[in-house]
């Protein structure tokens, strides 16, 4: 009998593994191994339509430009070739950021002044968003590198990487008029709907910083006393909203009312539990569906009736300034801002608070008493004690709002904005859904798929390559 059970066990094993298995490869693996080889044909349910096998057609058209006059492929290449000394000095100035090189920090004074240059420029020249942006995101970066740099300002090889990323800035900037008066993309959309996905995840930094703000603001308990002095408090606050809310309610003020009566409730629940009331109503929006999330705030952003608007054109009556309000998701100007500002507020209570005051749980008392003893003050405190201890959780939640945001953005579109206008809040999730379902190039669908993955492949793997080094033991 002792020969015999090893011999089973394995079969028996397998048995019990089978369904899960058999799940896997029926309903993962098979539908993206199928779509990879859709990739490389005109897949379509349209019967009209005659399958073949294009190659790598849908990539080139999708990739690809094509010449509005004569061809010259010597100024193609030239394009190119600063394009990738652009992307190497990116990854090389992260590289020598993460191992601190020397001459990081006069690498960073090269990219402040370089990205102050380009701000400046484009607000002058008014060249477009694209290049405002650029400019303060490399002005934001090089300060971030001067503040990071731990050795003096002299040269070094940290400053080539800098100047790798200024050459290819300024190439850029130099071949992209004559470039696109000769070439135009086969396919413009992709790329406009890749610069608004982009540009939605501007919101990132700012919903990041926000949770470990409101994390660090719910680490530590109020000092709302003892049993006696919580109820009385409560209701104290308790009898406040009910006369607020009776007295605004007998002057023809019901909505202000409410608000009134809410905020003192939010008090009293506030005494009577500390912080956790404030946790539990900071993360309420998660267990909303976003739908309906989504819902109120198109409503919220109604250009008549939302109470933005409304709000917004009483203060202007009041300060007797001759402005019309915006219309928000109705304006390609202000569609794309009014879904970040939505996207901060879901996510910025959401869990990423929860991990950031789950690793300010983690950070040893001793390290911050020590600190405190050496006369180190708040600030200091959370530099060098607080920052260096999150940064496996800041790892962790940068990689994963990253992926979520370069795979995000259907929702938002298909509820608010169906994409409008003209285009201005279509996102590459957005565009894979209308070629797949509404055009039904499914062959299409799934290469700008799979280049999506690509981007996010890419994304992930510089975030673990450089974003690991922060992490401390």
């Amino acid at each position: 009998m002792a020969d015999r059970r090893p011999k089973r066990l394995p079969l028996a094993a397998i048995g019990f593994l089978l369904p899960n298995l058999a799940g896997f490869l029926l309903f993962t693996l098979f539908p993206v191994l199928f779509s990879f080889w859709m990739a490389f044909t005109n897949w379509t349910p349209k019967p009209a339509v005659q399958f073949a096998y294009l190659g790598l057609r849908n990539f080139s058209d999708l990739l690809g430009m094509r010449p509005l006059d004569r061809p010259q492929p010597a100024l193609l290449a030239a394009y190119l070739i600063v394009a990738v000394i652009l992307l190497a000095g990116i990854v090389m100035t992260l590289w020598a950021n993460m191992a601190q090189w020397r001459g990081t920090r006069i690498g960073g004074g090269t990219l402040m002044v370089l990205g102050a240059v380009m701000l400046a420029n484009a607000l002058v020249h008014r060249s477009g968003p694209v290049a405002e942006i650029a400019g303060a995101l490399i002005t934001l970066c090089g300060g971030a590198t001067i503040l990071s740099g731990k050795d003096a300002f002299r040269l070094g090889p940290g400053a080539v990487p800098a100047l790798l990323l200024s050459a290819g800035v300024i190439g850029l900037a130099c071949l992209n008029p004559i470039v696109w008066r000769i070439y135009e993309p086969r396919d413009q959309r992709f790329w406009q709907y890749a610069y608004n996905t982009g540009y939605l995840m501007l919101g990132i930094p700012f919903s990041i910083a926000g949770s470990l703000v409101l994390a660090l603001l719910l680490s530590e308990d109020l000092p709302t006393g003892t049993g006696r002095t919580r109820i009385l408090g409560a209701l104290l606050c308790t009898g406040g909203g009910v006369l607020s809310l009776i007295a605004l309610w007998g002057a023809g003020r019901p909505d202000m009312g409410l608000i009134v009566a809410l905020v003192w409730t939010i008090a009293a629940l506030g005494i009577v539990f500390n912080v956790v009331a404030f946790r539990t109503l900071f993360y309420v929006p998660t267990f909303t569906a976003g739908v309906a999330l989504m819902i109120l705030w198109k409503a919220l952003y109604n250009p008549k009736s939302g109470p933005l608007s409304v709000g917004l054109a009483s203060l202007f009556q009041l300060l007797h300034w001759h402005l019309e309000t915006p219309q928000w998701l109705g304006s390609a100007d202000w569609a794309k801002p009014s879904l970040i500002v939505m996207g901060i507020w879901t996510s910025i209570g959401g869990t990423n608070m929860l991990l950031y005051l789950a690793g300010l749980s983690n950070v040893p008392r001793e390290l911050l008493d020590a600190a405190r003893v050496d006369g180190a003050g708040g600030w200091n405190r959370f530099r060098h004690v607080i920052w260096p201890q999150l940064a496996p959780t800041t790892f962790f939640i940068t990689i994963m709002a990253i992926i979520g945001g370069l795979q995000g953005g259907f929702e938002q579109a298909r509820v608010m904005t169906a994409g409008g206008p003209a285009g201005s809040t279509t996102t590459l999730s957005y565009y894979i859904y209308n070629k797949a379902f509404q055009e039904l190039d499914l062959g299409y669908a799934a290469a700008i798929s799979w280049v999506l993955f690509a981007i996010v492949f890419i994304a992930t793997a510089l975030n673990w390559k450089f974003g690991r080094g922060l992490e401390v033991d």
